[in-house]
C-alpha cells in the first residue's frame, strides 16, 4: 500500500509548473522561460498604464491597476521560492519523514484525514482562481458585445509593436494572453495551497502528539522526552514555515489590500450603471478569489497559535505530580514556549490572525470610501 503523504498532488504538480519543485529536470530553462514571459508581460501591461493614464478615466486607470498588480506578485513569489530553493526542499522532505515516521502513533488515522482535507482544499483553492480567469475572459468580450461602437480590445491591455485590431493576429494575441493569464493565476494559487497544506500538516502532527499523549499519559523520563524533543522539533519546522512564507505574506497582504480596494470600487460603480453585468460578472469572481487568498495567509497565523495552546493544554495535564520533580520540571519550558505560540509575520513586523484579515478588509473599505469620494 502506497505510504500516506499530506503533499496534495495538485501543489506537487503547480509548483513543477513553476519551476520550484526542488530536483525537478530543466528547472533552469523553466525560469528563463517564466523570467522572459512575466518580463515582457509586465513590462507592456505597465507601459499601457503609463502611456494612457492621462486620457482614461478614474475607473479605466484602477481596472487596469488591479488586474497588473497580481502578476507582480507571481513574479515576486516565483523568486522568493527560487532564492529559497534548499529551504522549500528541507519543509517537503520534512512533511514526507513525519508522515511515514509517525504513522503508527496515529490511531485515529489523522494524517489520512489530513492529507485528503489538503487534497480538496487546494483543489478548491485553484479550482476559484481559475474559474476567476474564465469569467474574466467572459465578462470582457460580453462587454464588448454590449458596447459594440468600441474598436475590439484585447484581453490584458497592452500596447504591442504590432497592429493586433486585424484577424488572425487578434485571436493569436488573445489566445496568448489567456495563457498567460491562466499560468500566472495557476501559480498565484499555488503557493497560497502549499501554505495552507503546510499549516494542516503541523497541525496534524501536533494533533498525533497530543492525541498520543492523553491516551498514554507520560510516567517514564523516557516518554516525557520523546514529548519534549517533539515538539522541538516542531518549533522548528514551524521557523523554517516562517522563514520562508513571512515576505510572501508580507506582498502578498499589502498587494490584496490594493486589489480588494480597486474590485470593490469596481464593484460598486458596477451596481449601478445600466448594462454593468459583464464587468460585474468579471469582477466578483476575482473579488472572491483574492478575498480567499488574504483569508488564507490570515488563517494560517490563528491555526498555528491555537495548535500552539493546544500543546501547552496537553503539558499541564500531564501526570506531573506522579513523576519526579526533576523530570516534572522540564515541562515547565514547553508549557511558557507555547504559550508564546509559533510565529508567522508579515515580513517579522507583524503577526498574521484573524484580526489582522479583518484590518484588511477595514482598511480596503476605507479606501473604497475616499476613491468613491473623488468620482
Amino acid at each position: 500500500m502506497a505510504a500516506i503523504n499530506t503533499i496534495s498532488r495538485s501543489v506537487k504538480y503547480g509548483l513543477h509548473y513553476a519551476a520550484s519543485w526542488p530536483g525537478a529536470p530543466l528547472s533552469v530553462l523553466c525560469k528563463l522561460i517564466w523570467m522572459i514571459v512575466l518580463g515582457v508581460g509586465q513590462t507592456h501591461q505597465y507601459n499601457y498604464i503609463i502611456r494612457h493614464y492621462k486620457v482614461h478615466t478614474l475607473i479605466e486607470i484602477i481596472d487596469n491597476i488591479s488586474i497588473c498588480l497580481p502578476f507582480s506578485l507571481v513574479c515576486i513569489k516565483l523568486v522568493i521560492a527560487w532564492t529559497h530553493q534548499g529551504l522549500l526542499r528541507s519543509i517537503l522532505s520534512t512533511m514526507e519523514e513525519e508522515c511515514q515516521t509517525y504513522a503508527v502513533m496515529d490511531t485515529n488515522n489523522l494524517i489520512s484525514k489530513t492529507a485528503h482535507w489538503c487534497y480538496r482544499l487546494t483543489n478548491i483553492i485553484i479550482s476559484t482562481t481559475m474559474a476567476s480567469t474564465v469569467f474574466y475572459v467572459i465578462g470582457v468580450f460580453t462587454s464588448e458585445g454590449v458596447n459594440a461602437t468600441t474598436p475590439r480590445e484585447l484581453l490584458l491591455k497592452m500596447d504591442l509593436p504590432f497592429d493586433t485590431s486585424k484577424s488572425p493576429t487578434f485571436e493569436l494575441v488573445v489566445i496568448v494572453q489567456y495563457f498567460y493569464q491562466a499560468s500566472s493565476a495557476f501559480i498565484f494559487a499555488v503557493f497560497t495551497g502549499l501554505l495552507l497544506m503546510i499549516v494542516l500538516h503541523i497541525g496534524c502532527q501536533i494533533d498525533v502528539m497530543c492525541q498520543t499523549s492523553s491516551e498514554t499519559p507520560y510516567k517514564n523520563e523516557k516518554q516525557l522526552k520523546f514529548f519534549i524533543s517533539r515538539h522541538q522539533e516542531i518549533i522548528l519546522f514551524a521557523e523554517k514555515i516562517e522563514k520562508f512564507f513571512t515576505y510572501i505574506a508580507l506582498s502578498q497582504l499589502i498587494t490584496n489590500t490594493l486589489i480588494i480596494c480597486c474590485l470593490g470600487y469596481l464593484i460598486v460603480l458596477i451596481i449601478h450603471i445600466e448594462n454593468g453585468f459583464p464587468m460585474f460578472m468579471k469582477c466578483v469572481v476575482f473579488y472572491i478569489s483574492v478575498c480567499s487568498e488574504a483569508f488564507v495567509y490570515c488563517f494560517a497565523g490563528e491555526y498555528l497559535n491555537i495548535k500552539s495552546k493546544l500543546i501547552a493544554d496537553t503539558a499541564y495535564e500531564f501526570l506531573w505530580y506522579d513523576t519526579h520533580p526533576s523530570k516534572s520540571r522540564l515541562l515547565i519550558p514547553v508549557i511558557l514556549r507555547s504559550q508564546r505560540g509559533f510565529s508567522f509575520t508579515l515580513g517579522k513586523f507583524a503577526n498574521l490572525s484573524m484580526s489582522t484579515f479583518a484590518a484588511i478588509m477595514k482598511a480596503s473599505g476605507s479606501y473604497i470610501s475616499v476613491l468613491l469620494a473623488m468620482t
